[in-house]
């Protein structure tokens, strides 16, 4: 699926974007029209607070079963291209749908995904993440934002928040910032440890997105190598989750023969282990 200029792209600045990856027409539709018949997806949404205590929905599964989003990740595309960025095989990580509801001032602050997952015992910054827009995502309705360059800093320590964002204003303004403005069915790979965030929606339309991740085969997380993940032990996901699984690849052209069983009705969703309160509320509480 990659080419080596592509490849290069993407170890020069952190992140790819592949436009109209998923044959818009052919392929998303059912899986958005199924989120606006139901947006609360089955009541798993919920929602992830930014640093100014502002919530926007967001749900995590890790099991991939016959159901559209449990097929997306085991797409061939998305995994032979996951494996050409990381030079060997690969197997899901896990995956999420995000949603910056119509004026959702919600942010998605400054992060490296690498810093919670190493707190999960993995060794290597080998992960990649692809975010797929299954609706338009624009500047004005929180698309996703990079920072070019950034994985090539290594792990930064997200724990001491003042240097944290002393460190992301210096990145920031070092190596520039990308919107990923993307249509529906374009596909955005980006690297473990690339800086990115999103701001909130000032449109009166929604901005849903799917992200699938995915480790690197010989990067299975160490035993008793965690760190104090405490976003990790919020989001449920055991260690048995995070330990090499095949990945059974299915045909590109799954979803355009509706061969999947429904778009998220059968798929196992991760709820929270800590009780729903100030820092973490119900996204139906949102619309």
């Amino acid at each position: 699926m990659l080419n080596d200029s592509q490849i290069q792209d993407y170890e020069r600045d952190g992140f790819i974007i592949l436009r109209d990856f998923f044959l818009t027409r052919m392929n998303l539709p059912p899986l958005l029209d199924a989120y606006r018949k139901d947006p609360s997806v089955n009541g798993t949404m919920y929602g992830m607070v930014d640093e100014q205590g502002l919530p926007h929905p967001i749900c995590i599964w890790t099991e991939l079963g016959d159901d559209i989003i449990g097929m997306i990740p085991r797409i061939a595309r998305m995994v032979d291209a996951t494996e050409a960025l990381l030079g060997e095989p690969c197997y899901h990580w896990h995956s999420k749908m995000t949603v910056k509801p119509p004026g959702c001032d919600a942010h998605i602050d400054w992060h490296q995904d690498f810093a919670s997952w190493y707190d999960d015992g993995v060794p290597f910054p080998l992960l990649v993440t692809i975010g797929i827009a299954i609706e338009p995502a624009t500047k004005a309705n929180g698309c996703l934002e990079l920072v070019p360059g950034s994985h090539k800093i290594g792990r930064m320590d997200h724990n001491d928040v003042r240097s944290f964002r002393r460190r992301v204003r210096h990145v920031e303004e070092t190596l520039g910032l990308v919107y990923c403005e993307m249509s529906t069915g374009d596909v955005v790979f980006f690297h473990c440890n690339t800086l990115h965030g999103s701001a909130g929606n000032t449109t009166d339309t929604s901005r849903l997105m799917l992200f699938a991740s995915y480790n690197a085969a010989s990067n299975e997380p160490l035993r008793n190598a965690q760190g104090p993940n405490e976003e990790g032990k919020f989001m449920n996901i055991s260690a048995e989750e995070r330990v090499f699984r095949p990945v059974d690849k299915l045909p590109d052209d799954v979803l355009k023969n509706r061969l999947f069983r429904s778009a998220f009705d059968h798929t196992p969703f991760k709820m929270p282990v800590t009780e729903l309160n100030d820092g973490f509320t119900q996204a139906a509480e949102l619309r």
